[in-house]
């Protein structure tokens, strides 16, 4: 595998880090997934857009947003991929030495990036998925994507411990979104999610479902959802950049429904299918 490291394209085997990177060190950087459909990048500037915006919030130096497509498609022509791919991009502040708390200004962000065929998601978007509830523990910043992402780790960990695909996490009894995903839910054809703030990361494909129900009347709301009235709603969905649109159908032991995708999911994963074939 070829990837790319800091204006070289380099075998995996040959990339190095210097131990006192503070992106090893203190997880002191950020990263951007992205996808793409019949070959094109879905959604670049929004997801550059949300680049520009977690470095700014973590006075990161970088400027060089016009290289990251040409980046992923040198990737993709020396890995020889033929299929859609999706894109992990990360940046650290940098190299700092002695190790300290504190960094200093200008220092030269160290930038990675690979490329990988996309995983066949087809079961999960079909058949739905089992999610868990699990109490939020991140750090108040979670509109920064931020590579600091233990307890989201821990807590995907639980759910896959679990026989589940994803932990949807609260805050005060109050749904924020899953470890890597937005959550949706549906009551009397009504579609709800959790509105922006500092505790749930702005989505790409979430802003593209709020999107897709704007332009079909849809009505959608963004409204907080409490942990006891989930019993309350019709049907739920995970959204999310290789995630899609996922139906959630059991909640830790409860299942939704009949246990099968909603008829207001399947909906909206049609208007997605539909937007991304003509993308």
């Amino acid at each position: 595998m070829f990837v790319y490291f800091n204006n070289q394209f380099l075998s995996l085997e040959d990339v190095s880090i210097s131990p006192f990177d503070r992106g090893f060190l203190f997880a002191d950087g950020v990263y951007e997934a992205l996808r793409t459909y019949n070959g094109k990048l879905f959604r670049l500037d929004d997801h550059l857009k949300r680049l520009e915006y977690s470095l700014k919030e973590l006075e990161l130096t970088f400027h060089n947003f016009d290289m990251i497509e040409k980046i992923c498609n040198k990737l993709v022509d020396i890995n020889n991929i033929k299929t859609d791919y999706s894109v992990y991009l990360q940046i650290s502040r940098g190299v700092s030495f002695p190790r300290t708390h504190y960094y200093e200004e200008n220092l030269s962000p160290n930038v990675f990036a690979y490329v990988k065929p996309i995983k066949n998601n087809s079961k999960e978007f079909n058949e739905g998925i089992k999610v868990i509830l699990e109490k939020d523990l991140r750090w108040l910043r979670c509109d920064i994507k931020s590579t600091s992402l233990l307890p989201a780790v821990m807590a995907n960990q639980k759910a896959i411990a679990c026989g589940a695909y994803e932990a949807i996490l609260y805050r005060d009894d109050f749904v924020t979104e899953g470890t890597h995903t937005n959550f949706f839910a549906v009551k009397n054809e009504i579609v709800y999610t959790t509105p922006l703030s500092n505790f749930i990361l702005s989505g790409a494909t979430r802003t593209v479902v709020l999107e897709l129900c704007a332009e079909s009347s849809i009505p959608c709301k963004e409204e907080y959802i409490k942990i006891n009235e989930l019993k309350n709603f019709d049907e739920f969905f995970i959204t999310g950049t290789t995630t899609e649109i996922t139906p959630a159908v059991q909640i830790d032991d409860w299942k939704v429904s009949d246990g099968k995708p909603g008829k207001m999911t399947r909906k909206i994963q049609s208007l997605f299918l539909e937007a991304t074939k003509s993308f």
